[in-house]
C-alpha cells in the first residue's frame, strides 16, 4: 500500500475513540476516578478525531489524484468515519461536562 495516510487515519480514529471510551470506563468503574479526572481524556479524543478526519481526507485526495493507484480508499473512508464518530462523542462529552459544571456551581 502506497497510501500510509489512510492507515494513520484509521489508527488516529481508533485511538481517539479509545481515549474517550477509556476515560468514561475509568470514571464509571473506579471510585478514585471521577468525572473531573476523566474529563482529561476528552481533549485527547477530540484532537485525535480531528487528525483522523484530516488524514482520511488527505488519503482520499491522494487516491483520487493517482487515479486509484495509491490505494487505501476504504481505509481512508473508515478513518474518516471513526474520526467523525469520535468528534461527535467528544463534542457531546464537552457539552455534558459543561452542563455538569454549571449545575454543580448553581446547586452548591
Amino acid at each position: 500500500m502506497s497510501n500510509p495516510r489512510a492507515a494513520v487515519s484509521v489508527l488516529a480514529g481508533l485511538l481517539g475513540l479509545g481515549a474517550l471510551v477509556g476515560a468514561a470506563a475509568a470514571a464509571y468503574s473506579s471510585e478514585q476516578v471521577g468525572l473531573r479526572e476523566a474529563a482529561g481524556g476528552i481533549p485527547l479524543g477530540l484532537i485525535l478525531s480531528v487528525l483522523a478526519i484530516r488524514f482520511g481526507r488527505q488519503a482520499t485526495d491522494l487516491h483520487q489524484r493517482t487515479l486509484g493507484r495509491a490505494g487505501g480508499r476504504v481505509l481512508a473512508r473508515l478513518g474518516r468515519l471513526l474520526g467523525s464518530v469520535g468528534l461527535l462523542v467528544s463534542v457531546t462529552a464537552i457539552l455534558a461536562v459543561g452542563v455538569y459544571a454549571v449545575l454543580a456551581i448553581l446547586l452548591d
